[in-house]
């Protein structure tokens, strides 16, 4: 997820390296001190398929 991570003692946002927001893995001890603004999807392994090339596999 992409969001403003905050300190927990005192709580302030911390400091980011000139971005807006900071990239958080879900794994992250820090995800309870984030304030999520979107969520950061990754697709690895795929293969593109166009509509023309679909539809002729689906019909054969």
């Amino acid at each position: 997820m992409a969001g403003i991570v905050y300190a927990p003692e005192p709580l302030k946002p911390v400091p980011s390296a000139g971005v807006q927001f900071t990239l958080v893995a879900y794994g992250d001890p820090r995800i309870p001190w984030t304030l999520a603004c979107r969520e950061v999807v990754a697709l690895h392994g795929c293969t593109v398929v166009g509509f023309d090339d679909l539809a002729e596999q689906t019909t054969a």
